[in-house]
């Protein structure tokens, strides 16, 4: 069926539609298919970041099987200086990036950042100041990030036992919410999904979930590591739970897996960028959706035009 929206020709006999009825119709057809096709047409992009002791740099990745897609560049702030990452998460609320740098540079460690993800471009927030540091006067970082559905930020720490901190998106500053009873560790990786639960990889060996009012840990399996490291990062994709399996030195393989939240089994997606770090999704309208919006917004023009 074709709509005509024009003056083109009438058959002979018919009455004449008025112009601003013609305008009425299209638009409101417009408006339709879109919140017909709204929520139908998102498409999660998978991002991904470099740290593990190395420079900082920003890629988008295949979810099907953790191939790069596009090398974004590296992560620096105006002044060229360089933010290796561990933790990644978008703000479901505002839709910006934010990372934990690492801790092995001195003036870049142990801090809050947001990121472009368009252009890899790094802004100091501020520091976690979680006051924790190891022997050596190394601080604490966050080994992963996530957000709830409020817009809540949270974090796992590097240093001084696997703890869970809330984190204030403002300045920076990291509190604790309580032990975890774990003393150390390895991997770090946080994942909230839209009900509210809280799963983690504390350690190489475990797979749990997180009491997101005391910080208690409760572990369900010890998962399967495909390249025998420790699951740096986790990812929600809708109900799916992505890790990020982050091997031994020098090599410091990694491989993108899903982790079922119930038992905690893995599948293996495939090897992904040497020394990434930290994942996260981000939704976005599909061009369709982009297109139908446009079409319904020039049909409103047309029509407020033709009132004068």
């Amino acid at each position: 069926m074709i709509l005509n929206c024009g003056h083109g020709n009438r058959a002979p006999g018919m009455n004449a539609v008025p112009a601003n009825r013609i305008a009425r119709l299209c638009s409101l057809l417009c408006l339709a298919v879109i919140l017909t096709m709204a929520g139908k047409t998102a498409a999660a992009t998978l991002y991904g970041s470099t740290s593990a002791g190395g420079p900082g740099e920003l890629y988008t990745l295949n979810p099907a099987n953790g191939a790069m897609l596009i090398d974004i560049g590296p992560l620096n702030d105006a002044l060229s200086v360089n933010y290796p990452i561990t933790g990644l998460a978008f703000n479901p609320i505002t839709g910006l990036l934010y990372g934990s740098t690492g801790n092995s540079s001195p003036g870049t460690a142990a801090e809050l950042v947001s990121i472009n993800p368009a252009t890899a471009q790094v802004t100091v927030v501020g520091a976690f100041n979680t006051g924790i540091f190891n022997t050596g006067g190394t601080p604490a970082t966050m080994a992963d990030l996530a957000f709830d559905s409020n817009g809540s930020l949270y974090g796992v720490a590097s240093i001084g036992g696997p703890q869970l901190y809330s984190i204030n998106t403002t300045t920076g500053q990291a509190t604790v919410i309580g032990s975890t009873g774990l003393t150390s560790t390895s991997g770090g990786g946080l994942a909230i999904n839209g009900g509210g639960g809280f799963y983690g990889t504390p350690t190489s060996t475990r797979f749990g979930t997180y009491n997101s009012g005391t910080g208690a840990y409760a572990n369900i399996a010890s998962p399967t590591r495909p390249v025998g490291g420790a699951y740096a990062a986790l990812a929600f994709n809708g109900n799916t739970l992505y890790g990020l399996d982050l091997g031994p030195g020098p090599a410091l393989a990694t491989h993108l897996v899903t982790i079922d939240p119930v038992t905690g089994a893995v599948t293996d997606l495939g090897a992904s960028v040497n020394s990434l770090d930290a994942i996260a999704f981000n939704s976005i309208p599909e061009p369709s959706t982009m297109a139908l919006f446009g079409l319904g917004t020039l049909a409103l023009v047309v029509k407020a035009r033709r009132r004068k």
